[in-house]
């Protein structure tokens, strides 16, 4: 078993995680039709945020880190994150039903990065924040692109979800 009580291989993890979806996103976006591309820039604030967050996640790794369930919970973590990269691959064409499924999937990431390096508080820390940046990023595009393009985004949103089918 992977010794997930030793810092060195939780940074290794997330480094290696943050790196694995990095290429994903850059193949898929190469790869993709424009449909995972955003309409609306993103706010400046956007990218210093993420970092700012994604960096908070990273100096708990040793205070606050650890193997959980003897390990178990981290290769789980493991395993989400890689099946989470390449549903990014999947969803690069859109999804029928959802105006943003490429933030649905960073989403499910930012849940599965934490859990992975044994990290239980990243998901206050690193989830809900970037939660929190991307619904209000999404609502933002969604009016923007509305009072843009008009009755046909309007009609896109009405019978579409943002990121979960049926709900929201």
């Amino acid at each position: 078993m992977i010794p997930f009580d030793e810092p060195l291989y939780r940074f290794g993890t997330c480094g290696m995680l943050l790196l694995l979806y990095g290429v994903g996103e850059t193949i898929a976006r190469r790869g993709g039709t424009g449909a995972d591309r955003p309409g609306v820039p993103p706010p400046r604030w956007l990218k210093p945020a993420s970092f700012l967050v994604i960096g908070a996640c990273y100096l708990l790794i040793v205070p606050a880190g650890g193997a959980i369930a003897g390990g178990l919970g981290n290769l789980a973590g493991i395993a989400l994150a890689g099946g989470v990269t390449a549903l990014r691959l999947a969803v690069r064409r859109g999804v029928p039903g959802l105006r943003h499924p490429v933030v649905a999937v960073r989403m499910l990431f930012y849940a599965a990065l934490p859990l992975a390096v044994g990290v239980p508080w990243g998901w206050a820390v690193l989830t809900a924040p970037a939660l929190a940046m991307s619904a209000y990023c999404s609502v933002r595009e969604d009016r923007l692109l509305a009072e843009r393009l008009g009755e046909p985004y309007r009609e896109l949103m009405a019978r579409t979800h943002r990121w979960v089918p049926g709900m929201w």
